[in-house]
């Protein structure tokens, strides 16, 4: 299947979603032909955007629902970029509307998540942030996470259920060393009942994506999840796993470290296997982490070497 825009809506690429409305919108505006007292943008399609129309009040609904999902800060040149976008098009809106959007849409750019540098999504145990490509062109920020399952019951939606063939590496990696460094403090349970899964909405993608590209944070978060450690929020990892506990090549770097420049302004390290390269700029504020290992990955994440 094609990726439009919406797809970026589904898989939390918000800031790029908002971005390509406003885009459209900035193609021109024109009178409603059925409501003469609003403005329509006739460049939006439906199905594209997943708008319920193409109202300068649809467009504005739309774009308040996607910043309320960004996970976390925005830096400031961002937002005052979207603040003097959003304002142009809320001055468009129907005079009756326009102190509403400025106190929901516009406030939204300035409330503690998206305006406070300190902000971070809270930490939960077993689960971390990382990036997939989507049939080599799109690349986005997805959870995963990692569960030990008392049945198959438990689960709930399947769907988001990955194979386990994809990460018997990572847990096998994990296994021997917890068998090494916590023999009796640690009860592995059977493989067989580790369940890894991304966020809700993430089956139709999972076909086109390279799953390989996370066996490291599939190891990370299903050793989180036996340790009962929560992994830091300001942290992303990418990069494959092999049976030695090895960090592989990930594919697609540009694409995922843009996606984290873009849309993740609260993460400042990105943990990437030893030897990548990429060809972008990165921001003062922003590590790349290079680890040769799992066990180096464990020390740089939970042993607060994050500095190096």
């Amino acid at each position: 299947m094609s990726f439009i825009p919406k797809q970026h809506l589904e898989i939390g690429n918000y800031i790029k979603y908002i971005d390509e409305i406003l885009h459209k919108c900035d193609k021109g505006v024109e009178y409603c032909k059925i409501c003469p007292n609003e403005f329509v943008c006739s460049e939006l399609e439906k199905d594209d955007f997943g708008l319920n129309g193409a109202t300068i009040s649809d467009v504005l609904t739309a774009i308040q629902y996607a910043l309320n999902k960004v996970p976390g800060y925005l830096n400031p040149g961002k937002r005052n970029e979207l603040r003097d976008h959003i304002k142009s098009y809320i001055n468009e809106s129907p005079l009756h509307e326009r102190k509403v959007w400025e106190n929901s849409v516009l406030d939204i750019l300035l409330d503690d998540k998206l305006a406070n540098p300190g902000y971070k999504p809270k930490a939960k145990i077993g689960e971390i942030r990382t990036l997939l490509t989507y049939n080599s062109k799109i690349s986005f920020s997805t959870t995963l996470k990692c569960l030990c399952l008392e049945n198959a019951t438990t689960l709930g939606d399947t769907r988001a259920s990955l194979s386990g063939e994809i990460f018997l590496n990572s847990i096998m990696v994990v296994n021997q060393f917890v068998r090494s460094r916590h023999p009796d403090t640690i009860i592995l349970p059977p493989t067989t009942r580790i369940k890894h899964r991304l966020e809700e909405g993430m089956a139709d993608l999972v076909p086109g994506c390279k799953l390989y590209d996370i066996g490291l944070p599939a190891a990370l978060c299903y050793y989180a999840m036996l340790t009962k450690q929560p992994i830091p929020t300001n942290i992303i990892v990418t990069g494959g796993l092999d049976s030695h506990g090895r960090a592989l090549q990930v594919e697609f770097l540009d694409g995922k470290i843009e996606t984290v420049l873009r849309e993740l302004h609260f993460i400042d390290k990105i943990i990437i296997p030893k030897g990548a390269s990429w060809s972008i700029p990165i921001p003062d504020n922003t590590k790349m982490i290079e680890v040769n290992t799992f066990e180096q990955t464990i020390q740089m994440v939970f042993r607060n070497d994050m500095a190096i």
